[in-house]
């Protein structure tokens, strides 16, 4: 009996083990800023959450660009406010909008 209900709870062990787990996107990705990036943050808040951005392109404005692992970035349009956010491919073209 105490050999069945150990392997009851070794097969249990692995189970639960084996199971997927909800994963939290790394933050180099689009999905993580697709989840974390709001409208409403300032700068303070976008640089505690994503870090420095990798460079500012912006003249008049603030573009922060994020580089993600993808080779793709993330262009955050900013003044006093998030004016929006895009993610552009490695040649600068658009490929979606953000906010």
């Amino acid at each position: 009996m105490r050999r069945f209900l150990l392997l009851i709870a070794f097969a249990f062990t692995l189970l639960v083990s084996c199971s997927k787990k909800e994963m939290t996107p790394e933050a180099d990705t689009v999905e993580y800023f697709k989840l974390h990036l709001t409208a409403d943050m300032n700068y303070t808040s976008i640089t505690q959450k994503f870090g420095q951005p990798d460079g500012d392109k912006g003249s008049g404005i603030h573009i922060y660009v994020y580089r993600l692992k993808d080779g793709t970035a993330i262009w955050i349009g900013y003044t006093d406010k998030i004016l929006y956010a895009r993610h552009m491919d490695s040649n600068d073209q658009l490929i979606a909008t953000l906010i």
